[in-house]
């Protein structure tokens, strides 16, 4: 977890990366506190903390462009400037590619951040795309002015890497945020050439995904039978050490068709892994609870036995009206 509610931005510098590079020409210290407050939530606004990464290279990891930079502010931070142009010629020469947007590139050097308990320095990078427009209200004197300005929302998603400095002797951590699913190459691999530090965690994640994925798209199951599957799901996942395709199938799944079984094997046969926990709370914030009705109606279900679902939830067919119906039991109202 990062804590970066008592951090001090000791030093950002700000770059234009477009088919041609302007690059910033000073190391601003001490932002006064509205802007420090501004840029401490451009850096780290909704960024994933549970999925850590790291800089890798395939033969020397000297050789990795951002690692050493990076590690050049962490272990010199007078030549902050300096470093953070290195970057920005970095970024500006994965970048050439059309659909690349050009635009500000931001980074910063903050100071007593908390990562789990330790106190540390975060360097951010975030290359801002957009710009939006805000009115800028007054009241001088008595009188009411209003003007458009052209600015940055701190609070949009843009393309985003939070380096995490564990001192001489160990690697930084790597946390990332892409703007759209088509950034991770130009921004993850190519930019920052970075691989995933917890394989545990990356691969339960993606299994648990994919299995709830398979689920609620098949249509052989019914809303009951699906919320029973994914609270199965769950179970295995809580009860197991490790994610056995053929022995979860087993357990989880009572009947199913065969065809569809073998699309599910082969879509999560690769993540077959340690299982991680902190995955686990992670996929069980999206593992849906509701049964959705027409007519806007929704049924929300805080079970996680399956066989107790069956129990208090009974689907059936009205012949007189010829529509479907749930039948809800209960001991008493709370």
């Amino acid at each position: 977890m990062l804590e970066v509610s008592e951090s001090k931005l000791s030093q950002y510098s700000i770059h234009h990366v477009s088919e041609n590079i302007m690059l910033g020409e000073e190391a601003y210290k001490q932002p006064e506190v509205m802007l420090e407050a501004a840029f401490t939530q451009l850096a780290f606004h909704k960024i994933d903390t549970e999925q850590t990464f790291e800089f890798f290279h395939e033969s020397d990891i000297g050789l990795n462009e951002v690692y050493t930079f990076a590690k050049s502010i962490f272990d010199q931070p007078t030549d902050f400037l300096q470093q953070s142009q290195h970057i920005a010629k970095h970024l500006h020469s994965v970048s050439q590619h059309p659909n690349i947007k050009p635009g500000e590139l931001f980074i910063g050097l903050f100071e007593n951040c908390l990562w789990v308990d330790d106190v540390c320095r975060v360097l951010s990078i975030v290359k801002i795309e957009d710009k939006e427009i805000f009115l800028d209200v007054k009241n001088e004197q008595d009188q009411m002015t209003v003007q458009g300005i052209d600015g940055v929302n701190v609070k949009k998603i843009y393309n985003m890497a939070v380096i995490i400095d564990r001192g001489a002797d160990e690697a930084p951590i790597v946390l990332i945020k892409t703007k759209k699913k088509e950034d991770v190459v130009y921004w993850q691999e190519q930019f920052l050439k970075l691989r995933v530090a917890d394989v545990a965690f990356y691969k339960t994640n993606l299994a648990m995904t994919a299995c709830k994925k398979y689920i609620l798209k098949e249509d052989q199951y019914s809303n009951t039978e699906k919320l029973g599957l994914l609270n199965k799901t769950l179970d295995y996942f809580r009860q197991e050490e490790d994610f056995i395709v053929d022995d979860y199938l087993e357990k989880v799944f009572d009947v199913a068709e065969e065809g569809s079984k073998d699309v599910l094997v082969q879509t999560i046969k690769p993540f077959e892994t340690v299982i991680s926990e902190s995955a686990i709370a992670k996929a069980e914030k999206t593992y849906r609870r509701k049964i959705k009705l027409d007519d806007h109606v929704e049924i929300q279900v805080n079970v996680r036995d399956a066989k107790q679902i069956e129990q208090i939830i009974e689907v059936g067919f009205d012949e007189v009206t010829r529509r479907k119906y749930y039948k809800i039991y209960f001991d008493e109202e709370v």
